[in-house]
């Protein structure tokens, strides 16, 4: 076992920072892992109320398959939609200048009844070009908008390619998925856990769960025991370092303010306003 761990024994009491699992008992893998966040002095006191809450944890390939994929694809949608909607809209007031403009929202409740060519025939009233950059667009949006039965991350590399990222893009993307950047994030990566194999595990800050205290055990021999195969166990406990720095990422992630869009707005014309006029009085003073 790793620094990143502390030592406990078997018998020691549940504290803030343990790793709990549950296995399948037809798999014996694990179906749930979690880090329980309730602090120790309401475990002590009793002020928790006989409940633990804990945060979920994912093997990195399964957050980054899943979740990190979800959220891609979503971004990835907010980011081409209107570019590819500007298009269409364009085609259909030549063909139709009465129906309203297609939205974000329209084009993929549209696309969710009928294929990216019978849309793009239907709207140019021209078969339609399989190689047309249009149709690939087309087609990669509609990828980021329909849950379909494949992983979301397989639609995700699909979209990208389809919209000309190239595959050293796309590795480079899913590498830099857990550096620090582009705001503030909503996950603790953990290079490991005792008894699990595999590297790499993602602490999700914003899937918090309880537990009963009696329906998770010390040990997982305490679980088979008391014929609870299938009961959450404790795997051991993280440091107080990573420990505190979870629950402390934690609390800022929630008690960040979030404002109105209507004053981010305000905000951001104010901005616009002062610097339009600032640039004005130098051109002046030249």
């Amino acid at each position: 076992m790793t620094s990143f761990f502390a030592h406990i024994e078997d018998t020691d009491d549940i504290r803030q920072g343990d790793i709990i699992r549950k296995i399948n008992t037809r798999t014996g893998a694990a179906e749930k892992l979690g880090i329980v966040i309730t602090a120790d002095c309401d475990i002590a006191q009793k002020k928790a109320g006989e409940r633990y809450t804990w945060l979920e944890v994912l093997p990195m390939k399964a957050y980054i398959e899943g979740p990190w994929a979800q959220e891609q694809l979503r971004k990835l949608s907010e980011k081409r939609s209107k570019g590819i909607c500007d298009q269409l809209n364009g085609q259909l007031r030549q063909q139709y200048p009465h129906l309203k403009a297609l939205t974000n929202e329209s084009l993929a409740q549209w696309l969710r009844n009928r294929s990216a060519k019978e849309i793009l025939t239907k709207i140019t009233g021209e078969p339609t070009r399989e190689d047309s950059k249009q149709f690939r667009d087309l087609q990669g949006f509609a990828l980021t908008t329909i849950d379909e039965s494949h992983t979301a991350f397989s639609r995700l590399k699909e979209a990208w390619t389809l919209f000309g990222f190239e595959e050293r893009k796309q590795q480079e993307t899913v590498r830099n998925a857990f550096k620090d950047g582009g705001g503030f994030q909503d996950y603790f990566v953990l290079p490991e856990l005792p008894k699990e194999a595999g590297l790499g595990y993602v602490v999700l800050l914003r899937s918090m769960w309880t537990i009963m205290a009696a329906e998770l055990y010390l040990t997982e021999q305490d679980a088979r025991i008391n014929d609870r195969p299938d009961a959450f166990h404790r795997l051991g406990r993280l440091n107080d370092g990573i420990r505190f720095s979870i629950t402390q990422k934690l609390a800022f992630l929630f008690s960040r303010i979030g404002m109105p869009t209507t004053f981010e707005s305000a905000c951001e014309t104010a901005a616009e306003v002062t610097t339009e006029e600032f640039f004005k009085k130098n051109a002046h003073k030249a």
